[in-house]
């Protein structure tokens, strides 16, 4: 185990005396992660640095009014404190599903700067006070002129490192991060260095669907983007519903993607509760047939609940980016990932399979 560490640390060290010869220093957490990434740190002199990305809070739910925030920390990696730098460059990009599609569209950018080094992003949708002018950022979607004089702005945080976002507005989806912190060169103090961070990040989704009369309710859970074209079909008791989902196969084989999606049930919910076994699905294809561990039934958590997992890992991606290749006749394919369940009792149709 010592030998190890011995090569782990000779080896960070080799990576740092090489990062330091750049002017421009990249950490890449190309990786979903589920409202929160510590990202590789990157070397300022013998400094480690680490960018802590975070939504607050990591789950939401679409069409409330609540406080949604992004923070970003500087770390010294060594001392466990918050670095300041002297400003940070930050484009955030977000996929859209728009015509069964997943594109990736500028959400946010701009250049801040916050004197005690934490950044927050402040997304307030309950926000009607006067504000500061000077730590308000929002952009006219309708003004291409605003939009790129707001762009070339400075933005000051507050004193509790707070800047209000009065536009675009913060939902579940994922979105990638692109963080260029600027810090001064300790060779020369009128030039600065950049440490460049890459990261995805997930923004939870929690979707309460409301059935029948007297009203019941199921929860869905979504780790990873919003909830879209849900639906529960009173007969065969099969709830159904998809997230976006880009199927692309380079960041899949890195093992950088995992999926997790929870379904909570009731024990008000009789037709469902109560029933010993389930049918479960993933893009129409019985997820025995993707993998035994991409479906969980857990009764014992909460006694007043039945929690479904939908667990899948990079292998399970894999299979099912194969599968749908292989269907590519199909213009309409849409990037999504389809999930379904139901008692085992109801007649099953599936409509996909694995090679």
């Amino acid at each position: 185990m010592r030998e190890s560490l011995v090569i782990l640390l000779s080896i960070t060290v080799l990576l740092s005396l090489y990062f330091l010869t750049l002017s421009n220093v990249y950490g890449n957490g190309i990786r979903n992660n589920f409202g929160i990434d510590y990202l590789p740190p990157l070397n300022l002199e013998d400094t480690p640095l680490s960018l802590h990305v975070e939504f607050k809070p990591s789950m939401t739910k679409s069409n409330i009014h609540e406080k949604r925030s992004l923070v970003f920390n500087l770390i010294d990696f060594d001392k466990n404190i918050t670095y300041v730098p002297n400003h940070y460059n930050i484009t955030i990009l977000k996929s859209e599903l728009n015509n069964g599609k997943v594109t990736e569209n500028v959400f946010l950018t701009g250049s801040f700067i916050s004197k005690n080094g934490t950044l927050i992003l402040e997304f307030d949708s309950n926000e009607t006070k006067s504000v500061n002018k000077n730590n308000l950022y929002g952009i006219d979607k309708g003004s291409d002129e605003q939009e790129h004089n707001q762009q070339k702005q400075v933005m000051r945080a507050d004193e509790n490192g707070i800047i209000l976002v009065d536009r675009p507005k913060l939902d579940s989806g994922m979105y990638r991060l692109k963080v260029n912190v600027a810090l001064s060169d300790p060779t020369d103090l009128n030039k600065n260095l950049y440490l460049k961070f890459d990261s995805y990040l997930s923004l939870g989704n929690i979707l309460d669907l409301v059935i029948g009369n007297p009203h019941k309710k199921i929860t869905i859970l979504s780790f990873n983007d919003k909830i879209v074209n849900y639906d529960y079909d009173q007969q065969s008791k099969k709830i159904s519903f998809e997230i976006p989902f880009k199927y692309n196969m380079t960041r899949i084989e890195e093992g950088f993607i995992y999926i997790h999606m929870e379904i909570k049930i009731p024990d008000t919910f009789n037709e469902l509760f109560n029933a010993k076994e389930y049918w479960s699905t993933i893009n129409n294809i019985d997820h025995e047939e993707i993998s035994s561990a991409s479906v969980s039934v857990d009764r014992y958590s909460n006694s007043s609940n039945v929690i479904i997992h939908f667990i899948l890992d990079s292998n399970s991606l894999f299979k099912l980016t194969k599968e749908r290749e292989n269907e590519q006749t199909n213009e309409g394919s849409e990037m999504t990932l389809r999930f379904s369940l139901q008692p085992k009792n109801t007649p099953k149709i599936l409509t996909g399979s694995l090679l």
